[in-house]
């Protein structure tokens, strides 16, 4: 029985604990399995241009997904094979339900708009919200030129025609405060897909993504399929620590769910992972690897 491979798997807290580096251990097994016979697929809540310089080092080709599935990026074709986003006009939208929130509010233009961040503080303590975030994803000036601080209304200073993604950073409660209320607005949430999650490097947090409808890891799992497969799905091994993975395991013929997991995930998994800090991916890929050889070979 022949049958492809493909390797699919979240980035943060699932294959690093760290914001800017991709240990040496996971790095060398990546490459191992790609001379296997494993394609490899990798899907982010995170813009493009945080995302690529994990990888940037790489000798073996991969798929890069932003923002949840807005985008996939292939480093064989050095392009984009596809992008999915929202319409500016949808801004004035969101606006509506800001009031009385604690939060910082970031709309991410996607990598086809230049990958910039614009982002606006919701409420009293949004300097210090702003100042957890710029410790992990504008560290020095030169990430910084990615990030546009708006003053007055984010439909008003955003400078694009449409966006990737919009993201609602804050405590966990102050996040399902406008969680709910866009659930109970038809207006938003008939036009998007929402997901909320933990902030992978501080769980006192949350974050909730808003995408076009229907986009998602999942979505950009199918494209991917659909575009390099065609009718020959591969064997998928997906790997996630948080909701918004959820759709990306259930494309998975075997599921890795890291420890870390909000424990209502850990009955997904074929395979329950020790954290990322622990390396626990890698004995999850090689049970993983151990499951298509039993596939393949009964």
């Amino acid at each position: 029985m022949s049958l492809q491979k493909l390797l699919v798997t979240d980035i943060d807290g699932t294959i690093t604990h760290q914001s800017h580096l991709l240990h040496d251990r996971v790095v060398k097994a990546l490459h191992q399995y790609y001379d296997s016979g494993w394609q490899l697929f990798f899907l982010t809540g995170r813009y493009f241009s945080y995302a690529y310089p994990l990888f940037q080092n790489f000798s073996v080709p991969f798929l890069l997904g932003s923002q949840n599935g807005s985008s996939v990026w292939s480093s064989t074709d050095k392009e984009f094979i596809y992008f999915r986003s929202l319409s500016r006009d949808f801004l004035y939208v969101l606006e509506k339900y800001f009031e009385d929130l604690d939060l910082i509010a970031c709309i991410e233009s996607g990598a086809s708009n230049r990958d910039v961040y614009f982002r606006k503080g919701l409420g009293k303590t949004s300097q210090e919200l702003k100042a957890i975030l710029d410790a992990v994803y504008f560290p020095t000036p030169e990430a910084a030129r990615l990030l546009v601080d708006v003053q007055g209304h984010l439909s008003e200073e955003f400078s694009y025609e449409d966006f990737a993604i919009a993201k609602f950073f804050g405590e966990r409660e102050e996040v399902k405060k406008i969680m709910d209320r866009f659930i109970q607005s038809p207006e938003v949430s008939s036009q998007v897909t929402m997901n909320y999650m933990r902030w992978p490097f501080d769980f006192k947090y949350a974050v909730l993504l808003l995408t076009l409808k229907d986009v998602s890891k999942g979505f950009a799992v199918d494209q991917v399929v659909q575009t390099f497969y065609k009718e020959n799905k591969p064997f998928i091994m997906a790997s996630g620590d948080d909701a918004n993975d959820i759709d990306l395991l259930s494309r998975g013929d075997f599921k890795i769910v890291i420890q870390t997991a909000p424990e209502e995930m850990h009955g997904l998994a074929d395979f329950l992972a020790p954290p990322a800090k622990d390396f626990g991916i890698l004995s999850a890929w090689e049970a993983g690897e151990l499951r298509y050889k039993q596939l393949v070979n009964p």
